[in-house]
């Protein structure tokens, strides 16, 4: 039995707004993650400049190691809870 025109036209109304909350939804995440991934880069950014302005060659290399692992470590770990947040809500 085919569904009534007035119940057809609700659920396909309900169902517009449910894909346009969830695209939202989806384009602010990624959104937040781009900045983040930003963010880690100048923090990065910010720590291997210290290594350029100390004149001791033991801190100028721990700061260079330090920089690589906030830059990288901070950008690895918003990817990957980006990408459990997408997982929970169903984007991929």
């Amino acid at each position: 039995m085919p569904i009534p025109k007035r119940y057809y036209d609700e659920l396909q109304q309900k169902r517009k707004e449910e894909y346009r909350q969830a695209e939202r939804d989806r384009s602010r995440d990624l959104f937040r993650t781009g900045v983040l991934c930003v963010v880690w880069c100048v923090a990065g950014l910010v720590v291997f400049a210290f290594a350029f302005h100390t004149t001791d060659p033991v801190f100028a290399e721990v700061f260079r190691w330090g920089a690589y692992i906030v830059t990288y470590g901070g950008i690895f770990a918003t990817l990957a809870r980006a990408y459990l947040r997408g997982e929970r809500r169903g984007d991929w």
